[in-house]
């Protein structure tokens, strides 16, 4: 038995060893960084970053979880002051003011607390194109605890995203004074079959928005001249990889009746299924913060997806009936166990 023990024990040694190897060559630091140009005074656009109080308007996190606790210190536009913030989705963490130079940048702390103890540094550039026009960079340094070094390579995407999410808002916010953006969590629920016509297509993650319409326009013009009535679309990912880029998705279209199609359509039907539903009420643009509503609820109550039934968008009206954005609604399908 005392062997067997040591022999145990020799391995165990081995395999933690060769681990920690193993990530002691792996890079801990990461700095990630995302860009958007926003057609406002630099003034403007500084302001609504400068001042926390600005920030419930268009925060990537906050959209997701807006009756989160947050909580002020001093102003919010001065060194030292603090942004906190706590929720069941968002987690609980402080961004601080360190550095305020008027027009040019901001440097901050960002300290979590929940889902996972960590602080890095947080950069903002300010450069005038014009009078009227203004770049924006919004970017964050840190290191990986050593343990969790194997995880670096996916903060670029995975940081990157939320910071685009922001960007996008930040930037309608200054141009329009508003952002067409909310996101509801209404639960599990029965979701009905679906029978639809669609062509499937395979692309990066940088080209799903011009290729989405140039199908959908395509699709539509498609049915009607194969008489097939519609009243809405959707969307079906069978694969969106954050990490590397590739995403595969069907452009659809339901309908009833039995009909014959020619290549690249095809037809096919989501069987029913138990589902997380999310609604959505805005831009398309906007359209990631509903997906990542999403995730943070299953990855927060413990759901499993059910990865044999691939998760759909359902889109219940379309620009050319309703030129509001803030009015167009779409349903957010995410099949669980």
């Amino acid at each position: 038995m005392k062997k067997v023990l040591i022999i145990i024990a020799i391995v165990l040694a081995v395999v933690v060893g060769s681990a920690a190897i193993w990530l002691w060559t792996l890079e801990g630091a990461y700095d990630v960084k995302r860009s958007i140009t926003v057609n406002k005074a630099n003034a403007d656009v500084f302001y609504l970053v400068q001042d926390f109080n600005e920030w419930t308007s268009w925060s990537p996190w906050l959209c997701m979880e807006p009756d989160a606790k947050v909580i002020i210190t001093g102003k919010g536009n001065k060194v030292n002051d603090q942004y906190t913030w706590s929720g069941e989705l968002v987690g609980e963490g402080t961004i601080t003011h360190l550095k305020v130079e008027p027009g040019k940048s901001i440097e901050q702390d960002i300290t979590f607390i929940e889902p996972m103890e960590s602080s890095a540094f947080v950069y903002w550039e300010f450069n005038s194109v014009n009078d009227s026009t203004t770049s924006v960079t919004w970017g964050m340094k840190g290191e990986m605890p050593f343990f969790f070094r194997f995880m670096t390579k996916m903060m670029e995407p995975l940081i990157g995203m939320d910071y685009e999410r922001g960007l996008k808002m930040l930037k309608e916010l200054a141009e329009k004074g508003y952002v067409a953006s909310k996101v509801e969590i209404i639960g599990i629920v029965d979701a009905p079959a679906i029978k639809y016509m669609g062509q499937k297509v395979t692309c990066t993650t940088d080209e799903v928005s011009s290729t989405m319409k140039a199908t959908f326009y395509d699709l539509s013009n498609y049915a009607t001249d194969k008489a097939l009535e519609h009243k809405s679309a959707l969307t079906i990912y069978h694969e969106f990889d954050f990490i590397y880029g590739n995403v595969e998705y069907t452009a659809a279209i339901p309908f009833n009746d039995e009909i014959q199609v020619e290549a690249p359509y095809y037809v096919a039907d989501i069987p029913t299924c138990k589902a997380l539903k999310i609604r959505f009420l805005g831009d398309y643009e906007h359209i990631g913060n509903a997906w990542a509503t999403g995730m943070s609820y299953t990855r927060t109550h413990k759901i499993k997806e059910n990865k044999s039934i691939a998760p759909y968008e359902l889109y219940l009206n379309s620009p050319v009936e309703e030129p509001d954005a803030r009015k167009w609604v779409t349903e957010l399908y995410m099949p669980v166990e």
